[in-house]
């Protein structure tokens, strides 16, 4: 049995405070799996649970054949809880059941390259005003960029799936009762639920236990609401294929899908969408302020465009859909940042049978972990993993988001070091609009501004040094991620921000 040791590693370290529950455990799985191996095993409470990091162990786990493991759908009934007062299961949490396969299905026409391709006009007006209001408050301004990307976020999932404008980037300071602010007290309670199964029977016992339960109120109001809108527009026309109307469909073809399991699959899109989005594209700018370098062959790339600001120049030409396709750099860029900061910290399964992991016989009902950070930040399956080398994917295929670095191979099939949209039949079904959205607003925020991390960051360690995993991995505390956005030229200090 894998023991708790303390053990020291020169690996990037992702403990923030050893009262942190959720940081030590993040801290610990990186150098136990550095100094055991790639499948551990230790206890977790009352559960055996099975670390795995082993590239091949995870291809065949993450599959669709023999020896798969599907999610331990009990750890994530507090995500249930959050979307449907009634505990409904979602896309995210639902056994791999016939209503399951019909929801996937539906919803992935949603996230089909052709329906994706008409939100991008959307995504890059919203993108453009952020562009604007940051340069409106000028270069000695500290901005949040995680907030801003947030904003984003949320505005382009409400109008993306159900075309509803929550208006995040017009907002100066949004209310209390936004969605916005509701979403992170949320997450923050269902990690507490997570940990401690007492907290949602008797909330007044725990610290902000009503506050998070109130929280879930919120949020279901909110999507109960996007729920009645749908339904208000009735059977949405052919050409419609947004997630509102595909919704709509399959719960009008299948009565076995009731109204509440549709309300959840609703806030699991927010849930999976919301802040992984945000905090990638945080994390990313983060790494191009602060690793010399980076930044000026971003910039080389976009000039190469003529998606660059240059001082004394006409605006440059505006970003086309097609452009995103021809940055090989900002791509590598942003997987360097996904691997080396993966927004989801740990991804549980658990055997129905017994099952080989790796050359070890494995019982039912043992929960198998795949920790992000761990198979994508251990020197056992990558060079240098502490170091921030966007160059390592420039021989990787831009399209390719499942690979092996042990083989340099993609898809998955040999083995898989990195898979920041998860793998197989439980992929994330969201995640073209969630790069496309990511690429688009790195481009244009590099495109018009060189970025600084403000100096109340404490440079690159102090950002290292606040990071958290509430549910996804962001950055204690109020500052979030600051930085000095100055304008490349006089058109972007003017408001303008393309031809």
């Amino acid at each position: 049995m894998l023991q708790l040791l303390a053990v020291s590693s020169p690996c990037h370290q992702l403990c923030v405070a050893a009262s942190d529950p959720y940081n030590y455990i993040w801290c610990f799985l990186a150098p136990a799996c550095r100094s055991f191996g790639g499948i551990n095993r230790f206890k977790f409470l009352w559960h055996d649970v099975v670390l795995v990091t082993d590239p091949t162990a995870l291809a065949v786990i993450m599959g669709r054949g023999e020896g798969a493991v599907d999610k331990a759908f009990e750890t994530y009934a507090p995500i249930n809880k959050m979307c449907d007062p009634h505990g409904q299961p979602n896309l995210l949490t639902a056994q791999a059941d016939d209503r399951w396969k019909a929801i996937r299905k539906a919803v992935a026409v949603s996230f089909s390259a052709q329906n994706i391709k008409r939100k991008f006009p959307m995504i890059l007006e919203r993108v453009n005003e952020v562009v604007v209001r940051s340069a409106r408050l000028g270069p000695k301004a500290s901005i949040d960029v995680d907030q801003t990307a947030l904003r984003v976020t949320l505005d382009v999932i409400g109008l993306a799936g159900f075309n509803h404008d929550y208006g995040c980037v017009h907002k100066d300071v949004p209310e209390y009762e936004h969605l916005i602010r509701v979403l992170p007290r949320c997450f923050t309670e269902v990690m507490l639920r997570v940990a401690n199964p007492l907290r949602p029977i008797f909330p007044n016992w725990f610290k902000n236990g009503d506050k998070g339960a109130r929280a879930f109120a919120m949020f279901q109001a909110e999507m109960r609401t996007l729920l009645d809108e749908m339904k208000a527009r009735g059977p949405p026309p052919e050409d419609d294929q947004d997630i509102a109307a595909q919704l709509y469909r399959v719960m009008s073809e299948n009565p076995g899908i009731c109204e509440n399991r549709i309300l959840s699959e609703i806030g699991m899109l927010f849930v999976e969408g919301f802040e992984t989005t945000g905090h990638t594209t945080s994390w990313t700018l983060f790494n191009i302020a602060s690793v010399p370098g980076v930044q000026d062959k971003i910039a080389e790339e976009l000039d190469s465009l003529g998606l660059l600001a240059k001082p004394g120049s006409p605006p440059p030409k505006e970003l086309e859909l097609d452009d995103l396709k021809r940055m090989p750099y900002l791509v590598a860029a942003t997987k360097e940042a996904m691997r080396m900061f993966p927004v989801v910290s740990i991804m549980g399964r658990m055997t129905t049978k017994t099952t080989k992991v790796g050359h070890y016989t494995v019982p039912a009902g043992t929960i198998v972990a795949t920790p992000l950070f761990a198979v994508q930040n251990t020197i056992h399956n990558w060079d240098k993993p502490e170091e921030f080398i966007p160059e390592r994917w420039l021989d990787v295929p831009v399209e390719t988001y499942v690979y092996d670095s042990t083989t340099n191979t993609s898809g998955g099939k040999r083995g898989i070091t990195f898979m920041p949209f998860s793998e197989g039949p439980r992929n994330c079904v969201g995640q073209s609009l969630a790069k496309m959205e990511v690429l688009t607003l790195l481009a244009k925020l590099v495109g018009n501004f060189h970025l600084e991390l403000a100096q109340e960051m404490g440079g690159r360690a102090g950002v290292i040094s606040r990071e958290s995993t509430h549910l996804t991995l962001q950055s204690a505390g109020t500052k979030g991620i600051r930085c000095h956005l100055h304008p490349r030229s006089e058109n972007v200090a003017a408001g303008i921000v393309a031809a």
